[in-house]
């Protein structure tokens, strides 16, 4: 069973218009692959489901942990979302629970530390679905409380769902098509990188991919691929 790991922010999955670009990627590689799909929550504020939105509808005496639960709503609600559409588009989807997605942490509520990995739960719902929608950011304690991994975490759970299925590598898809020296937003002459070290991408101090995503990527030799959702070009590949 060949098997890839898959994930979309926040800015790819905002819209319908925009998660149509997402489905078509999952389309190409459903062919000839299983696929674990890893969803941000949908947008950016003020977008509704978005995660700084749902913090801003809490009160700032909320605990860390009320705070986590509160704001991992989105990633929970995203995967439903995008598992629906799916199944809608013919596709044998399901969506897995937190609970289900085997990444367990201490309690550090709002950026915790991964303590180990169980790929049970995945992978029976591969062996049962062609595409498994899980939520990225979130993990959870031993005694079953939600936690989450920080700002940017969706690209570290890609990564650790890769190690959690023993692959060696991950695509990772964001509104820009790759790595650039100068944000191409702002810069019409900023050159794309066809390739980076582990070291080189976290020297760069970008925030294009989580710090961690690429520090645990470079431990366990796992190969980045970033790449461009509104794209068809290859991107970037992070590597040793």
């Amino acid at each position: 069973m060949n098997l890839k790991v898959m994930k979309f922010g926040g800015t790819s999955l905002r819209s319908e218009a925009t998660r149509k670009y997402v489905y078509r990627h999952i389309l190409e590689y459903q062919k000839t692959h299983k696929i674990v799909l890893v969803v941000s929550a949908m947008g950016r504020y003020p977008d509704a489901y978005a995660t700084d939105t749902l913090l801003s509808l809490g009160s700032e005496y909320l605990s860390k942990e009320e705070k986590a639960r509160l704001v991992s709503m989105g990633e929970q609600l995203s995967t439903l979302k995008v598992c629906s559409e799916l199944l809608d588009m013919g596709i044998h989807a399901h969506a897995l629970s937190f609970f289900e997605a085997g990444i367990f942490s201490d309690d550090h509520y709002d950026y915790a530390k991964v303590l180990r990995l169980d790929g049970t739960k995945v992978k029976q719902a591969l062996a049962n679905y062609d595409v498994v929608v899980v939520g990225g950011f979130i993990s959870m304690t031993p005694q079953g409380h939600i936690t989450t991994l920080g700002r940017g975490g969706s690209d570290y759970s890609a990564v650790l769902f890769a190690d959690m299925l023993d692959l060696k590598e991950v695509d990772i898809y964001t509104d820009v098509d790759g790595v650039y020296d100068n944000d191409p937003k702002l810069n019409s002459y900023a050159i794309k990188y066809d390739k980076l070290t582990y070291d080189e991408m976290l020297n760069m101090k970008s925030r294009v991919l989580h710090d961690r995503s690429v520090e645990y990527a470079k431990e366990h030799g796992i190969r980045i691929y970033l790449k461009g959702t509104f794209s068809g070009s290859q991107g970037t590949v992070i590597d040793a």
